[in-house]
């Protein structure tokens, strides 16, 4: 055994230096792609959280992104705060949003649950073309590069660096959660609410940390994002968005951290790999995808844990991915 973690160990400490190393041998373009594989991976974490970890599916995550992105861009413009303490704000007031929001929903599960979170998407959509104030409706609003402790991050190679560093933390935060009480509240949760309310778990607390947790993770992606991207536009905070974020998820592997990192992989990396088929691009993307849910049930995390128990004898994590909605 003990050379099976030395064996994970080092695999994380190998991957962790060629992602220091890549800026040095990768392009600009590639850097661009890395980090929005970044800011993808903080939304699958999120969503993981409280979808995979605690059984509550959401379509609202849309929504969650584009109130990161906005707050974080009126404070830098309307009140010139630094880029830190608009990342932190940003995260923070949409936790407080996901918590609010968790509140009413806390008798919903299911479709219905669903249904209730994409509604909220919709709801937060218009409100971005209505508070033209702040938000410059439909023109979209510019966002100034950032600036962290007087260094401006307006080159990829920085924008990068600053989404490693940030993406690694928080995954090792999510790590921590998912591994301890709250984590195994969570679980009990989602596998049968009855036992878990009887084993002393108190429901409406711990789903609406699931909502605010996932809330914030999904928040201060968006706000990484508005700051990397430089623009933002109500329109693309749709109900399509949140659709990408829960196939990441069901891609990469439900309960899985594993699988919130190989889903955003997938999600971002296969359409760069199909550019050059054109118009046959989407086919190809789809059958792809519809292959990879026949065949891994359980996700990329899930299989990729199979072969390395079968090959090493070792896992990744200790929590066995499951179908999305068993």
């Amino acid at each position: 055994m003990a050379w099976r973690r030395r064996l994970g160990g080092v695999t994380l400490a190998v991957i962790g230096v060629l992602l220091l190393l890549l800026p040095g041998a990768a392009d600009n373009y590639v850097l661009y792609v890395m980090t929005r594989l970044f800011v993808y991976v903080l939304v699958a974490l999120g969503l993981n959280l409280l979808t995979g970890y605690a059984g509550q599916v959401s379509l609202g995550h849309a929504a969650f992104f584009a109130i990161g992105a906005y707050t974080a861009a009126v404070l830098a413009e309307r009140w010139h705060w630094p880029a830190p303490l608009c990342l932190l704000a940003a995260a923070l007031f949409t936790a407080l949003v996901g918590y609010l929001l968790g509140l009413p929903c806390l008798r919903l599960s299911g479709l219905y649950l669903a249904m209730a979170t994409l509604g909220f998407t919709l709801i937060v959509q218009e409100m971005l073309l209505q508070l033209a104030v702040l938000t410059h409706g439909s023109e979209g609003m510019k966002v100034a590069p950032a600036s962290v402790l007087g260094l401006s991050i307006n080159t990829d190679v920085r924008k990068y660096y600053l989404l490693l560093v940030v993406t690694a933390a928080m995954l090792a935060f999510a790590r921590n959660l998912v591994r301890g009480r709250l984590g195994r509240a969570f679980l009990a949760i989602r596998d049968n609410e009855r036992a878990a309310a009887a084993m002393g778990v108190n429901l409406a607390q711990y789903k609406t940390i699931a909502f605010a947790l996932s809330a914030l993770y999904t928040g201060l992606a968006g706000a990484l994002s508005a700051f990397i991207v430089g623009f933002l536009d109500p329109q693309e905070f749709s109900f399509f968005l949140s659709i990408q974020f829960i196939t990441i998820v069901i891609l990469g592997g439900v309960a899985s951290l594993l699988g919130s990192v190989l889903g955003a992989c997938f999600l971002i990396f296969l359409p760069e790999l199909l550019a050059g088929l054109d118009v046959w691009q989407a086919l190809v993307y789809g059958l792809i995808m519809v292959v990879t849910i026949l065949f891994m049930p359980f996700g990329l995390s899930g299989a990729l844990r199979r072969y390395a128990f079968r090959w090493f004898g070792m896992g990744a994590e200790p929590i066995i991915p499951r179908r999305l909605g068993h």
